[in-house]
């Protein structure tokens, strides 16, 4: 009796949404990654007429096709014109173009990049990264009753968490009653090449390490507070601060009032192979937030051997493991003790470096994606 073996090859189609949201970010670079992967096996493409994406350039020409937008400065444009902008004709001309590409490419299912509804007969993947706009309302000039997700969330057949912590804050919020649901970790991949940025190649001061944002529930005042209460912290270590926007009028008034010496505090942006760089001779990353879906900042330090000291708060605990020093976010002279406990401790500065090698193995996006493909699976009919 011969067998044959059918290899069934799926056409899985991403929407255009998190691509014009974002130049650079964790939940673009996670579907660059994810795809990355999964084309290996399956055809795949990208809605992406118009975009800001960075990162979509990494990608064949096969799979994505579209304008980056930034190439006629639209990033340089006022928020609010961008924004009525990428949420009216854009938009519009971008749901044209997925809905000319599902007819012509036949896909079994959409992978929807974010949270804004549209009606769709295929089937729906939806990843959930967080629920910051939930929990932390009134950020967003919103009450507590702001649900942004709701519609998406009906729409879904699968919804996949970045973390369990991320599940069971999604649970909490929404009505999760008959929908499938998993729980899969992103996995942490930076380019090991040395940036030629020459700002960096001229940083020869020992520094601390923030990466992101730095508004609201990041915490970055908690964390320079503490900073400035150690001579020993400010005598020994600058700051350096990696994206999130250049510092604010308020912050700079902030810093004066703590009496920090701005030449002690430097704000960075650039590219991933820039991002690398500054892991790989940081003393340590400092990761002080409230609230985070997954905190892939940590993987990403620990892959360089940076040692990672952080908050002990939601889904951190659950990404980070045994390999960081966790200080408790509320408390300025915990952080202050934790970081000045840690890096000026060769013992300890060693020890987290090896503990962060060997956590590093439990995530990659192979691992990543191939839970994805197999959530995709599910929806293939023979």
């Amino acid at each position: 009796m011969i067998e044959i073996l059918i290899l069934f090859i799926m056409n899985i189609i991403y929407d255009h949404q998190i691509f014009i949201d974002q130049p650079y970010g964790g939940p673009s670079r996670y579907f660059i990654k994810l795809i990355k992967e999964i084309s290996k096996t399956e055809k795949l493409k990208i809605s992406s007429f118009f975009h800001i994406n960075n990162y979509l350039q990494e990608l064949d020409d096969e799979i994505k096709s579209g304008f980056n937008l930034n190439k006629i400065y639209i990033n340089k444009a006022p928020y609010r014109i961008r924004e009525y902008l990428t949420k009216g004709l854009i938009n519009k001309i971008n749901h044209y173009h997925l809905n000319n590409l599902i007819k012509k490419f036949k896909p079994q299912l959409i992978h929807r990049t974010n949270f804004d509804d549209y009606q769709t007969n295929l089937p729906v993947v939806l990843t959930v990264y967080d629920l910051i706009h939930e929990k932390y309302p009134k950020y967003y000039g919103k009450d507590s009753n702001f649900r942004p997700k709701k519609k998406a969330i009906e729409r879904a057949d699968e919804i996949i968490c970045i973390s369990k912590n991320t599940l069971n804050d999604l649970s909490n919020y929404y009505d999760l009653k008959n929908k499938k649901t998993s729980v899969i970790y992103l996995g942490c991949e930076l380019s090991q090449k040395q940036s030629a940025n020459q700002e960096t190649r001229n940083f020869k001061d020992d520094y601390l390490l923030y990466v992101g944002k730095r508004s609201n529930y990041k915490n970055f005042t908690n964390f320079i507070k503490a900073y400035s209460i150690s001579k020993n912290l400010k005598n020994n270590f600058k700051i350096v601060c990696f994206g999130g926007g250049t510092f604010t009028n308020q912050e700079r008034k902030t810093f004066n009032l703590l009496n920090i010496d701005l030449k002690n505090i430097v704000y960075l942006s650039g590219d991933d192979d820039l991002l690398a760089n500054l892991y790989q001779n940081a003393t340590a990353l400092i990761y002080p937030s409230k609230y985070e879906g997954f905190g892939l900042p940590i993987l990403e330090a620990m892959s360089f051997s940076c040692p990672v000291i952080c908050s002990n708060v939601s889904s951190i605990p659950e990404v980070a493991g045994n390999a960081v020093e966790y200080f408790n976010p509320e408390i300025i002279e915990d952080i202050e003790k934790k970081i000045s406990g840690t890096v000026f401790s060769e013992n300890k500065i060693k020890n987290l470096k090896t503990l962060g090698n060997e956590r590093i193995k439990l995530f990659s996006w192979s691992k990543c994606a191939k839970q994805t493909l197999n959530v995709y699976k599910t929806f293939i009919k023979y």
